[in-house]
């Protein structure tokens, strides 16, 4: 409990300034401990953070402390090497830090994988749910530029030449009309697979988690 109370503060103390450097107050608050374990937990590479906090502080003479630094880190790395966030990181379509040790690294790296299956599954059904909204919006369209023909066809001052031209825009957009509805179709059917599919696999990670 201190340990997650002492990350609340120092990640408001450090704000967005993020662990590519510190402030002459980031640096004389000498929380390194802390500051390790936060880093720890967002999966920052320990010793080249520790090496950039050196160059920042070093102008305010202040010298980082190493060992508490690691010490913290590690306690975060600990934290950020559990399965969950592994399942989480997945899911979320995001990369990992290959930060973990060897004892919790198989563990967290299968954890992401399952959750990474998930997200790619996920995304299937997006996009084929994002192409059937555009052909559902493009079938729009060719309803309004069809009744505009319409129109046009009733239209006293449409010579019969437009009325020609009218009818070749007709039977092409009647045509695609009909190809989109067919795409529509084979989509809708393919989302209804991929759907039950999804649902399938939520179910196996929820049952093996």
């Amino acid at each position: 409990m201190r340990r997650h109370l002492l990350f609340i503060a120092v990640t408001g103390l450090l704000g967005v300034t993020g662990c590519a450097s510190l402030s002459e107050s980031q640096c004389l608050a000498n929380d390194w401990e802390t500051i390790g374990y936060r880093d720890g937990l967002s999966g920052t590479e320990g010793s080249s953070a520790l090496m950039r906090y050196m160059d920042a502080c070093m102008k305010h003479g202040v010298s980082p402390d190493r060992n508490a630094y690691l010490a913290g880190w590690e306690d975060g790395v600990d934290q950020y090497c559990q399965p969950a966030n592994g399942f989480n990181l997945g899911e979320r379509g995001a990369g990992f830090s290959n930060v973990c040790p060897a004892r919790l690294q198989t563990a967290f790296q299968a954890a992401y994988q399952d959750g990474r299956r998930l997200y790619l599954a996920e995304s299937e059904v997006r996009e084929i749910a994002g192409a059937i909204t555009a052909r559902e919006r493009r079938l729009d369209e060719i309803k309004s530029e069809l009744a505009a023909i319409a129109g046009g066809m009733l239209d006293d001052e449409s010579t019969a030449a437009d009325r020609a031209q009218m009818l070749l825009t007709a039977k092409d957009l009647g045509e695609e009309q009909g190809r989109l509805s067919a795409e529509i179709e084979e989509l809708e059917a393919e989302m209804a697979v991929k759907t039950e599919r999804l649902e399938d696999l939520r179910q196996t990670l929820a049952f093996a988690g």
